[in-house]
């Protein structure tokens, strides 16, 4: 398949789209509170076809053009944007583009179960109510997996507290959601490997589905707390590689030798046309796609279009939201998972007056 040649791209805008989750997200292991307001940098790309594609993008002015070079040669920034554009250019969705068939479900997870008992500003220990009233709300809306933020004693608690805590918290969800329901818990580098190896100590009975980022990924301590949660009997997998974008090298070392069974490149920060390379390296050793996804309403449809095209693949991690101007109907929500658009480009639409609104509030740069 072949994009029409002649087309030429004749206008470029950018602007940003505020998206509100339903509440205040609090803290993880590193970070202070998240909050109720997301931001995203979206850039929209017009041809002399009558056609145009748009999506999130870190694109500015000066990454695409400089003085005295001139154009930089890098089109990176504006890869989410392209495909949205080459897929009314072929009539085509960009799962197809990808090369899948067929449209379908994809099971996603509620990544929003943040470290909400603790408040960051006071210190303040507010129990684990509020975390539960989380799961609660996304239990409400359907979801039938859960990510939970650990790691409290990484910079909120004392370590051994913090660790008592996670483990309360991991018991306390799982009797919240039941047996069925699908529960990972995500570290943020907040442990060592030694306290890692407590927590499974500890919650392994709790059936954990994935342990994210329990300690900055190093090759022999990876690979060896991987087999370490083999031999322990666990059915629990290793999940890593968000924050590695810049070094997907050095992670593949770590998957080539074992070391993770889910890979977790950022969908915005590692990009679509470079994931898709890297389905590769998946297939070849057998373990999950899984792209990360926080902060951004667009990005879990991004993440649906590609898991079609992506076998082994995980769930989509959604960060709960609305956003005023995206108009995403032709994605639906069914017992837990996300059913794809089939609609050309990604399937999203945007609300023409709100967008030259932006663009006339914040005197965003067109080209």
């Amino acid at each position: 398949m072949d994009v029409p040649r002649g087309i030429t791209i004749t206008r470029v805008e950018a602007a940003t789209l505020v998206g509100t989750r339903p509440r205040v997200v609090g803290c993880n292991a590193r970070l202070s509170t998240h909050g109720q307001r997301t931001h995203e940098a979206v850039v929209r790309v017009y041809t002399d076809a009558g056609l145009s594609g748009w999506g999130w993008s870190r694109a500015t002015l000066d990454a695409v053009f400089d003085l005295p070079e001139g154009s930089r040669a890098p089109y990176l920034p504006f890869a989410l944007p392209l495909w949205d554009l080459a897929g009314p250019a072929l009539g085509q969705p960009v799962y197809r583009l990808l090369g899948a068939g067929n449209a379908g479900a994809v099971p996603a997870y509620d990544g929003s179960i943040y470290i909400d008992d603790i408040d960051p500003d006071t210190g303040n220990d507010r129990g684990i109510a509020p975390i539960l009233d989380a799961v609660g709300a996304g239990l409400a809306y359907g979801f039938r997996a859960f990510k939970i933020k650990v790691g409290r004693g990484y910079r909120w608690m004392e370590p051994g507290p913090g660790l008592a805590r996670d483990v309360e918290v991991i018991g306390a969800v799982r009797t919240s959601i039941g047996q069925e329901a699908m529960l990972m818990i995500d570290g943020n580098n907040g442990y060592t490997p030694e306290s890692a190896r407590e927590v499974m100590r500890l919650s392994g009975g709790a059936g954990i589905h994935w342990f994210e980022e329990p300690f900055p990924e190093g090759l022999e301590e990876t690979v060896a707390f991987r087999r370490h949660l083999r031999r322990s009997g666990w059915v629990t997998m290793l999940a890593d590689g968000e924050g590695s974008e810049k070094q997907d090298a050095a992670l593949s070392e770590i998957v080539r030798a074992g070391g993770i069974d889910v890979v977790q490149f950022d969908m915005r920060a590692y990009g679509l046309t470079r994931w898709l390379r890297y389905r590769n390296v998946i297939e070849e050793t057998g373990t999950l796609a899984a792209p990360h996804n926080w902060g951004s309403y667009l990005s879990a449809f991004y993440i649906a279009q590609f898991a079609l095209a992506c076998p082994p693949f995980a769930m989509v991690e959604v960060d709960l939201q609305t956003m005023p101007g995206v108009d995403a109907g032709g994605y639906g929500w069914v017992d837990g998972a996300i059913t794809v658009a089939d609609a050309p480009g990604f399937g999203l639409a945007l609300d023409e007056d709100g967008w030259q609104g932006l663009l006339q509030s914040e005197g965003a740069w067109a080209v």
